[in-house]
């Protein structure tokens, strides 16, 4: 069944209690019941919702009855100062709810559980986070595994992890979990083999040659090239806390046949979701590329397509877990990038066993989608296909502002 859902942002002005001057109140809506939508707002867009300006300050966001809802601040250029503020807000549909921004010194800020989680580190003793090392030129797991943890950079939250292989694969592979903590400091360190189902969850993807979880490839008249083995790879921290986590992976002098492009892959995951968020930039563009993602088919052949809420979404569902359980999977890309989705081959030198999709590709504009994973260990209601799409209807809603 196809929703529709509006999400809506206006003003209004209020005297808050406490405060010695008038503040404009943050209204937000929705026709669809939502639970945990991130709200995402600059620096300057905060500032004008103030009576006296920001400064150095942070904010405590509140909600009508005065309750604190969960916010981070996040300095995504690096330069000591926060530039956005992410807060997180529950809506009923048809309800507005009316917020309220005050600013306080950092020290002030009220604590939030850690709903989001990025982890890179080195598989040896003390297990350092990995800040500046550059992709492997490797293709096989022995090597990359004997370096770092988990083969690559890993996100999570609540609900679902996933990982980045940190070489020339440059595949992505989904760590189910059976627990809501922040599980990935831990995962594969210490003797722990995550491909064993644990207390906290596992390594639940084979991903193969194909392109597992929604990694990243470029199609040029016809043909698509992996993004991975290229001049330079390098991976960015940006930010993780209790409303989103956020990492860039780059892709420097990347060659597909005789061009060359640079790529910027953001991703990010945000609390209380079952998907993450891809925003892929691609520097060098002539005008007849397409950015390609992807959902591996090697325990389940069959995709379906849905179309809901503006977004595309191409997804399959069956026993195809590394267990042999119940996992949805699923690409959500919206209506004006979808290009095409179609199927690759089970066997060649390139990318194979994939359900792989199509996505519009503009110089200077990002091209976003986003993947989704439902497994039947953390909510047994991903055994029906019908609980599957209604999930994925849920999320597309979410996304749908």
């Amino acid at each position: 069944m196809q929703t529709k859902s509006v999400f809506a942002l206006s003003v209004a002005t209020y005297i808050v209690l406490g405060c010695t001057a008038p503040q404009k109140g943050f209204e937000v809506s929705s026709d669809t019941t939502i639970q945990d939508k991130a709200v995402v707002l600059s620096y300057e867009e905060v500032n004008s919702y103030l009576p006296e300006e920001v400064g150095d300050n942070y904010i405590i966001v509140v909600d009508a009855n005065g309750k604190n809802l969960p916010a981070q601040f996040d300095d995504l250029d690096k330069d000591g100062n926060w530039d956005e503020m992410a807060f997180l807000v529950n809506l009923e549909a048809g309800v507005p709810q009316t917020v309220y921004f005050n600013a306080v010194s950092e020290d002030e800020l009220p604590d939030f559980p850690k709903r989001t989680n990025v982890r890179f580190g080195y598989v040896e003793e003390p297990y350092a986070e990995v800040s500046a090392e550059d992709r492997l030129k490797t293709t096989d797991s022995p090597t990359i595994s004997g370096v770092f943890q988990m083969e690559g950079p890993a996100w999570e939250n609540e609900l679902v992890g996933f990982r980045n292989y940190y070489d020339a694969r440059n595949g992505i592979d989904i760590f189910g979990k059976a627990t809501t903590g922040m599980v990935l400091d831990s995962a594969g360190i210490r003797g722990q083999n995550y491909h064993e189902l644990d207390d906290w969850g596992m390594d639940i993807l084979k991903v193969g040659n194909s392109l597992g979880a929604g990694a990243l490839g470029i199609r040029v008249n016809g043909e698509v090239v992996r993004v991975g083995q290229c001049e330079k790879g390098t991976y960015e921290f940006i930010t993780e806390g209790p409303v989103r986590a956020i990492l860039k992976l780059n892709y420097f002098g990347m060659a597909v046949n005789d061009r060359i492009y640079d790529i910027e892959h953001e991703i990010s995951i945000y609390a209380g979701d079952r998907f993450y968020r891809s925003k892929v930039s691609v520097d060098g563009l002539q005008g007849d590329e397409q950015l390609v993602t992807g959902i591996v088919n090697m325990e389940q052949k069959e995709a379906f397509t849905m179309e809901e809420n503006g977004f595309r979404i191409v997804a399959s569902h069956g026993n195809q877990a590394y267990l042999g359980e119940v996992l949805g999977m699923a690409v959500l890309v919206p209506d004006d990038e979808f290009i095409e989705t179609w199927t690759a081959p089970d066997e060649g030198s390139g990318i194979v066993e994939t359900h792989m999709v199509a996505i519009d590709l503009e110089e200077g504009e990002p091209s976003e989608y986003y993947f989704f994973s439902g497994w039947e260990y953390q909510d047994e209601g991903f055994k029906t296909q019908d609980y599957f799409k209604q999930q994925l209807a849920e999320a597309s809603a979410k996304l749908a502002n």
